[in-house]
């Protein structure tokens, strides 16, 4: 599989990584298991059908949390049913990001994710 990363979500990671090491390595072990299970992953950590997204089918999330903690981040990413491409498109914590929180979130980043997925995809000839 081939796993294709936007910059939206490096950045993301990195700036997760530099102020809350404890819950950047939550959302690295969450990332590896969709990774590793691909699309037999299933919830807590992963859910499939994003229904605010303009492609449904194949954008889920990964859902990172550390019990007794506030943040809860979201990963939104993108997975054929071929499970020849795994796209991570935006992380943010739902909670906490520009007050956005709760499902304001995924109204602000689902359009992002569906963005960056269409260009993703015009390249990579989806």
């Amino acid at each position: 599989m081939r796993i294709v990363r936007s910059q939206m979500f490096l950045d993301s990671l990195k700036a997760l990584q530099r102020t809350e090491p404890a819950l950047f390595e939550v959302v690295a072990a969450d990332l590896r298991y969709l990774l590793e299970r691909r699309r037999d992953a299933q919830l807590p950590q992963v859910r499939f059908g994003i229904v605010q997204s303009a492609f449904p089918d194949v954008m889920g999330e990964v859902r990172s949390h550390i019990p007794g903690e506030s943040a809860f981040v979201r990963t939104l990413f993108v997975m054929p049913d071929d499970e020849t491409l795994c796209a991570l498109l935006v992380t943010g914590d739902k909670n906490t990001v520009d007050g956005a929180q709760g499902n304001a979130w995924y109204d602000r980043a689902v359009p992002i994710a569906d963005e960056i997925w269409r260009a993703i995809a015009a390249a990579e000839g989806q």
